[in-house]
Protein backbone atom coordinates (compact mmCIF):
# COMPACT_ATOMS: atom_id res chain seq x y z
CA UNK A 1 0.00 0.00 0.00
CA UNK A 2 1.42 3.47 -0.92
CA UNK A 3 2.54 5.66 1.97
CA UNK A 4 -0.25 8.22 1.51
CA UNK A 5 -2.91 5.50 1.45
CA UNK A 6 -1.51 4.01 4.67
CA UNK A 7 -1.55 7.43 6.30
CA UNK A 8 -5.16 8.04 5.24
CA UNK A 9 -6.19 4.70 6.74
CA UNK A 10 -4.48 5.65 10.00
CA UNK A 11 -6.17 9.07 10.09
CA UNK A 12 -9.61 7.54 9.52
CA UNK A 13 -9.27 5.51 12.74
CA UNK A 14 -7.84 8.31 14.89
CA UNK A 15 -9.48 8.83 18.32
CA UNK A 16 -7.00 11.24 19.96
CA UNK A 17 -9.53 14.03 20.60
CA UNK A 18 -12.56 12.90 22.62
CA UNK A 19 -14.59 16.03 21.83
CA UNK A 20 -13.99 15.70 18.09
CA UNK A 21 -14.76 11.98 18.06
CA UNK A 22 -18.15 12.76 19.64
CA UNK A 23 -19.17 15.44 17.14
CA UNK A 24 -17.52 14.46 13.86
CA UNK A 25 -19.18 12.49 11.10
CA UNK A 26 -15.83 11.15 9.91
CA UNK A 27 -12.12 12.06 9.92
CA UNK A 28 -11.05 13.82 6.72
CA UNK A 29 -7.51 13.10 5.46
CA UNK A 30 -5.86 15.39 2.95
CA UNK A 31 -6.52 14.76 -0.73
CA UNK A 32 -4.80 15.48 -4.02
CA UNK A 33 -1.60 14.69 -5.83
CA UNK A 34 1.57 13.33 -4.29
CA UNK A 35 4.01 14.81 -4.95
CA UNK A 36 2.36 18.18 -5.51
CA UNK A 37 3.62 21.63 -6.41
CA UNK A 38 1.28 23.33 -3.93
CA UNK A 39 -0.27 22.24 -0.65
CA UNK A 40 -3.25 24.24 0.61
CA UNK A 41 -3.72 24.07 4.38
CA UNK A 42 -6.96 25.22 5.95
CA UNK A 43 -8.24 24.96 9.50
CA UNK A 44 -10.67 22.05 9.78
CA UNK A 45 -13.32 20.24 7.74
CA UNK A 46 -16.59 22.18 7.57
CA UNK A 47 -19.74 20.68 9.06
CA UNK A 48 -21.56 20.80 5.73
CA UNK A 49 -18.41 20.28 3.65
CA UNK A 50 -15.56 17.89 4.32
CA UNK A 51 -17.16 16.39 7.42
CA UNK A 52 -20.05 15.24 5.22
CA UNK A 53 -18.16 14.36 2.03
CA UNK A 54 -14.95 12.93 3.47
CA UNK A 55 -12.86 15.20 1.23
CA UNK A 56 -11.34 18.50 2.43
CA UNK A 57 -12.80 21.67 0.94
CA UNK A 58 -15.66 19.99 -0.91
CA UNK A 59 -19.44 20.16 -0.69
CA UNK A 60 -19.71 23.70 0.69
CA UNK A 61 -19.13 27.31 -0.41
CA UNK A 62 -15.55 27.44 0.84
CA UNK A 63 -14.62 24.35 -1.11
CA UNK A 64 -16.34 25.59 -4.25
CA UNK A 65 -14.48 28.91 -4.11
CA UNK A 66 -11.09 27.34 -3.44
CA UNK A 67 -11.43 24.78 -6.21
CA UNK A 68 -12.72 27.40 -8.64
CA UNK A 69 -9.65 29.55 -7.99
CA UNK A 70 -7.31 26.57 -8.38
CA UNK A 71 -8.89 25.71 -11.71
CA UNK A 72 -8.93 29.31 -12.88
CA UNK A 73 -5.16 29.64 -12.47
CA UNK A 74 -4.40 26.19 -13.81
CA UNK A 75 -2.87 25.02 -10.54
CA UNK A 76 -3.32 21.36 -11.34
CA UNK A 77 -0.69 19.76 -9.12
CA UNK A 78 -2.14 20.44 -5.67
CA UNK A 79 -2.79 18.75 -2.33
CA UNK A 80 -5.47 20.04 0.03
CA UNK A 81 -5.62 19.42 3.76
CA UNK A 82 -6.33 21.06 7.14
CA UNK A 83 -4.65 21.64 10.49
CA UNK A 84 -7.05 19.12 12.04
CA UNK A 85 -8.86 16.22 10.35
CA UNK A 86 -12.17 16.36 12.22
CA UNK A 87 -14.92 18.98 12.35
CA UNK A 88 -14.93 20.90 15.67
CA UNK A 89 -18.34 22.06 16.91
CA UNK A 90 -19.55 24.08 19.87
CA UNK A 91 -22.34 23.07 22.24
CA UNK A 92 -24.92 24.41 19.77
CA UNK A 93 -23.53 22.26 16.97
CA UNK A 94 -21.94 25.16 15.10
CA UNK A 95 -18.48 25.17 13.53
CA UNK A 96 -15.75 26.43 15.85
CA UNK A 97 -11.99 26.82 15.60
CA UNK A 98 -9.94 23.89 16.88
CA UNK A 99 -8.20 24.50 20.18
CA UNK A 100 -4.46 24.24 20.77
CA UNK A 101 -4.66 20.66 22.03
CA UNK A 102 -6.62 19.52 19.00
CA UNK A 103 -4.12 21.14 16.66
CA UNK A 104 -1.23 19.54 18.56
CA UNK A 105 -2.89 16.12 18.44
CA UNK A 106 -3.17 16.37 14.64
CA UNK A 107 0.26 17.91 14.03
CA UNK A 108 1.87 14.52 13.44
CA UNK A 109 -0.65 13.79 10.67
CA UNK A 110 0.01 17.14 8.98
CA UNK A 111 3.78 16.65 9.09
CA UNK A 112 3.40 13.14 7.68
CA UNK A 113 1.22 14.38 4.81
CA UNK A 114 3.68 17.13 3.91
CA UNK A 115 6.61 14.71 4.07
CA UNK A 116 4.89 12.49 1.52
CA UNK A 117 3.57 15.26 -0.73
CA UNK A 118 6.78 17.36 -0.67
CA UNK A 119 5.17 20.61 -1.91
CA UNK A 120 7.28 23.42 -3.30
CA UNK A 121 4.80 25.98 -1.93
CA UNK A 122 2.46 25.76 1.06
CA UNK A 123 -0.49 28.15 0.89
CA UNK A 124 -1.60 28.85 4.46
CA UNK A 125 -5.32 29.58 4.34
CA UNK A 126 -5.93 31.87 7.29
CA UNK A 127 -4.13 33.13 10.36
CA UNK A 128 -4.26 29.84 12.28
CA UNK A 129 -2.60 27.89 9.49
CA UNK A 130 0.03 30.61 9.04
CA UNK A 131 0.92 30.65 12.74
CA UNK A 132 1.18 26.87 12.86
CA UNK A 133 3.58 26.74 9.91
CA UNK A 134 5.39 30.10 10.03
CA UNK A 135 5.20 30.91 13.75
CA UNK A 136 3.75 33.88 15.61
CA UNK A 137 6.70 36.18 15.00
CA UNK A 138 6.01 36.62 11.27
CA UNK A 139 3.11 38.88 10.32
CA UNK A 140 0.16 37.36 8.47
CA UNK A 141 -0.35 39.73 5.54
CA UNK A 142 -2.02 38.28 2.43
CA UNK A 143 -2.47 41.79 0.96
CA UNK A 144 1.31 42.35 0.86
CA UNK A 145 2.56 38.75 1.03
CA UNK A 146 6.11 37.99 2.03
CA UNK A 147 6.75 34.29 1.36
CA UNK A 148 9.16 32.59 3.73
CA UNK A 149 11.19 29.43 3.39
CA UNK A 150 10.59 26.59 5.82
CA UNK A 151 11.74 22.97 5.68
CA UNK A 152 12.29 23.00 1.93
CA UNK A 153 9.03 24.73 1.00
CA UNK A 154 7.91 28.30 0.53
CA UNK A 155 5.11 29.42 2.89
CA UNK A 156 2.60 31.79 1.30
CA UNK A 157 -0.09 33.63 3.34
CA UNK A 158 -3.67 33.70 1.99
CA UNK A 159 -7.09 34.37 3.41
CA UNK A 160 -9.36 31.41 4.03
CA UNK A 161 -12.13 31.18 1.39
CA UNK A 162 -14.75 31.45 4.15
CA UNK A 163 -13.41 34.94 4.89
CA UNK A 164 -14.04 35.89 1.27
CA UNK A 165 -17.48 34.30 1.24
CA UNK A 166 -18.45 36.41 4.25
CA UNK A 167 -17.69 39.54 2.23
CA UNK A 168 -14.71 40.53 4.40
CA UNK A 169 -12.35 40.40 1.40
CA UNK A 170 -13.18 41.04 -2.23
CA UNK A 171 -13.28 38.29 -4.82
CA UNK A 172 -11.30 40.57 -7.13
CA UNK A 173 -8.44 40.73 -4.65
CA UNK A 174 -8.66 36.99 -4.02
CA UNK A 175 -8.19 36.37 -7.74
CA UNK A 176 -5.12 38.60 -7.62
CA UNK A 177 -3.77 36.59 -4.70
CA UNK A 178 -4.12 33.36 -6.66
CA UNK A 179 -2.32 34.94 -9.62
CA UNK A 180 0.50 35.81 -7.23
CA UNK A 181 0.56 32.22 -5.99
CA UNK A 182 0.75 30.94 -9.56
CA UNK A 183 3.59 33.35 -10.31
CA UNK A 184 5.47 32.14 -7.25
CA UNK A 185 5.24 28.53 -8.41
CA UNK A 186 5.89 29.18 -12.09
CA UNK A 187 8.63 31.82 -11.90
CA UNK A 188 10.23 32.39 -8.51
CA UNK A 189 10.60 28.76 -7.40
CA UNK A 190 12.37 27.71 -10.64
CA UNK A 191 14.81 30.60 -10.16
CA UNK A 192 15.65 29.31 -6.71
CA UNK A 193 16.18 25.80 -8.08
CA UNK A 194 18.58 27.19 -10.67
CA UNK A 195 20.81 28.52 -7.91
CA UNK A 196 19.50 32.03 -7.29
CA UNK A 197 19.43 32.97 -3.63
CA UNK A 198 16.21 33.94 -1.88
CA UNK A 199 17.65 37.44 -1.41
CA UNK A 200 18.06 37.68 -5.19
CA UNK A 201 14.45 36.80 -5.97
CA UNK A 202 12.48 37.95 -2.93
CA UNK A 203 11.95 41.37 -4.48
CA UNK A 204 10.80 39.88 -7.78
CA UNK A 205 7.28 41.01 -8.55
CA UNK A 206 4.47 38.51 -8.00
CA UNK A 207 1.99 40.79 -9.79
Amino acid sequence: MPALARLKAEIRTCTRCDALVRCRTQPVPGAGEAPAAIAFIGIAPGRFGGDRTGTPFSGDRSGKLLRTMISREGLGSVFITNLVRCNPRDEQGRNRDPDATEIANCREHLKAELAIVRPRVIACLGLMAWRELAGRELAFDPVHPKPVQSNGAMLFPMYHPAYVNRGAYSIRNYRRDFRRLARLVQDVIPRLRKGCSWNDVRGHSLE
